[in-house]
């Protein structure tokens, strides 16, 4: 056994005049060969692997580093998690808030339309009315005009005061007036002043 140690410190220190013999010159410096011989022959200098075992390794991250990495982007996940689900939930508000107010816009211009067509409605009842009123009033005119001024007068009496000045108003004028001598002084007195007060320019 020992002889076969010394056998292999020969054959080392025989490559190690090899190489300086075949490569003399600058920068071969005895530590280098050695690494060269060990390369060929491992295990030939001990010392000089032993001082390389002692070389630190390149860092390497930390099993806290690894967690904390990965903590750090399942926090970030989370936040744009969250952040997704308010976007989510101000769309699904502002939806329903346009809905809303669509359907209160329909509500308005279903309104509106039914507001008009009533509108248009009483406009035309109010149309109806006034030639009905009209046609009404002048066939009462002329039942007036036709009458004994002394009759006429009987019945006037009793007709609102209001409607009394509308038909002496539309009355021939003549008629009128002798309708008028023959009715109680006091009703005539009213009348007249309804008359006058609808003169143009009568306050």
């Amino acid at each position: 056994m020992l002889k076969s140690k010394g056998y292999k410190r020969l054959v080392a220190l025989a490559a190690i005049f090899f190489l300086l013999a075949a490569a003399p010159g600058p920068g071969y410096s005895m530590s280098r060969i050695k690494t060269w011989v060990n390369r060929v022959r491992p295990g030939t200098f001990p010392e000089l692997e032993a001082e390389k075992s002692k070389e630190p390794s390149p860092a390497q991250p930390s099993e806290k580093a690894r967690e904390a990495l990965t903590e750090t982007e399942r926090q970030i996940l989370l936040s744009l998690m969250e952040r997704k689900r308010q976007l989510d939930e101000r769309d699904l508000l502002l939806n329903q808030r346009e809905e809303q107010l669509r359907v209160l816009r329909d509500n308005i211009q279903h309104q509106v339309a039914e507001l008009k067509r009533l509108q248009g409605e009483i406009e035309a009842s109010i149309e109806a009315r006034k030639a009905l009123d009209a046609e009404n009033l002048n066939k009462v005119v002329n039942l007036y005009n036709g009458m004994d001024p002394k009759r006429a007068a009987e019945q006037f009496q009793t007709l609102d005061p209001k409607v009394a000045v509308r038909i002496l108003l539309t009355m021939n004028q003549r008629k009128a007036a002798a309708l008028l001598e023959e009715l109680p002084p006091a009703q005539a007195k009213r009348i007249t002043e309804e008359i006058v007060s609808r003169a143009p320019g009568t306050n």
